[in-house]
């Protein structure tokens, strides 16, 4: 039988622990990582001429060390929200659902990448208010004095947008946010999972184990889902304009293609390097803390 990479449906943790240890994961990561993932979002509006270090020196010119934190208390929220449920979901999914219809040794690779596309789908849905309110943070400096919207902190953002453009706003560019996490949650999740299961063999169940796993996990989903982000994060830093114009990109395939014409095809990836190094040493950092969590825990409720 092949030995089940993660934890299985009757560890004697309770469920809602083992959703708490997800979030912790990703709060915790999130805090090594969060400077990369405002040089994203400004390099893929455009600053730094595509260069990292050149983002990182206009954004610190704008605002000092303070504006490589912006937007992190709607980060910490996200990840409060977004990644307790995307990697409790996984987790709960694939063992109690997937778990009802297939055994686990059957539990193969489409099984993963299914149970991924779904928990990443339902999560993102329900973190777009968020999402939206991060990036126009993190985004806000790069504006005209007299055209940023300085929102003071995560609820401050959640109340205006809602009272100036409406409620709807909160799920502008939702349809990349939620195929991009459905990309993401298959392909990190999935791959982080498979991989376990393949490389288990050949390392034995240690760090090197996860930290394999996590890298290949990174590789993978951030070259799969930064086209994706790319078009979220240009939808959603869109303000509504005060003068009656439409909005410049309208859907995902539109800001995909438009992109792709005005700036060239590999624009798509701007921002990789910063985007692979925050979603890449996330990926590594979550795991390596949720493998450490599950294992305080288990400790805790006497299962390891």
């Amino acid at each position: 039988m092949t030995p089940k990479p993660g934890v299985g449906p009757s560890d004697g943790i309770p469920t809602a622990v083992r959703f708490g240890v997800a979030g912790a994961s990703g709060i915790s990561a999130w805090m090594f990582v969060h400077p990369m993932d405002v040089l994203k979002v400004r390099m893929q509006l455009g600053a730094g001429a595509g260069h990292p270090m050149a983002a990182a020196k206009l954004v610190y010119g704008e605002s000092g060390l303070r504006g490589m934190y912006a937007g992190l208390s709607a980060a910490v929220t996200r990840q409060a929200v977004y990644t307790t449920l995307r990697v409790g979901l996984y987790d709960w999914i694939r063992d109690h659902a997937v778990h009802k219809f297939v055994k686990q040794e059957d539990i193969n690779v489409l099984h993963r990448a299914a149970v991924g596309l779904t928990a990443g789908g339902i999560a993102s849905f329900m973190c777009c208010p968020i999402e939206v309110c991060m990036v126009r943070m993190q985004s806000d400096a790069r504006l005209p004095q007299a055209d940023r919207l300085g929102y003071k902190h995560i609820g401050d953002a959640l109340f205006r947008i809602a009272k100036e453009e409406g409620v709807r706003t909160y799920w502008r560019g939702a349809t990349p946010t939620v195929s991009r996490a459905m990309v993401v949650s298959m392909t990190q999740l999935g791959t982080y999972d498979q991989a376990k299961t393949v490389l288990l063999p050949i390392l034995g169940d240690n760090k090197g184990l996860h930290l394999a796993s996590a890298l290949t996990a990174a590789v993978v989903y951030s070259y799969a889902s930064l086209p994706l982000d790319s078009a979220k994060t240009r939808m959603q830093s869109q303000a509504a304009s005060t003068d009656g114009k439409p909005l410049k990109y309208t859907s995902t395939l539109q800001t995909l293609s438009h992109v792709a014409k005005s700036e060239g095809f590999f624009s798509l990836w701007k921002g990789f390097t910063p985007y692979f190094l925050r979603s890449g040493t996330h990926t590594v950092l979550m795991f390596m803390f949720k493998e450490e969590y599950t294992r305080l825990v288990g400790a805790y409720y006497g299962t390891s």
